[in-house]
């Protein structure tokens, strides 16, 4: 079996004139996404116990895992899908921050938490699952897209 590529062994190259296409698997920007979010949902769920703020780093790590799944195909992974989870996780974060800050500032005065809290709560819930979305709509638009890609070739 040879599992050499065209850059590898030249005896394998493409044939002149043909299209390669795209390199399959997740590009090299969508990868270390993946890793850097693994990395932030580890400390955030093992700090996150001792400091209470630390636990904002897992959610951060879940939206970069989030973009990193919706990547795109081609040479500029980052297209239209990634793009509306990084906008709809920034806005995640922005809320759950927002968030903490209210019932931390609460807790603080021993004073009965704003109504504006729960309208962060919601806003918060509203982008997590415009995100989800994005995040499969992204990975179905990667699957159609390769697999159309496989039928014409």
């Amino acid at each position: 079996m040879n599992t050499s590529t065209p850059a590898q062994n030249p005896a394998v190259a493409p044939e002149p004139g043909s299209d390669p296409g795209p390199p399959p698997g997740m590009p090299l920007g969508a990868r270390r996404l993946v890793l850097i979010g693994g990395l932030a949902i580890a400390v955030g769920l093992v700090a996150g116990p001792f400091l209470f703020g630390l636990q904002l780093i897992a959610v951060a790590g879940m939206v970069a895992v989030s973009v990193a799944l919706s990547h795109g195909t081609g040479t500029s992974w980052f297209t239209r899908w990634p793009r509306m989870t990084t906008a709809a996780g920034g806005a995640w974060i922005a809320a759950t921050v927002s968030y903490w800050l209210t019932i931390k500032a609460a807790a603080d005065a021993a004073a009965p938490v704003s109504e504006a809290s729960s309208v962060l709560f919601y806003i918060g819930v509203a982008a997590f699952v415009v995100m989800a979305i994005a995040v499969l709509a992204g990975t179905v638009a990667r699957f159609r897209s390769r697999k159309l890609q496989a039928a014409k070739a």
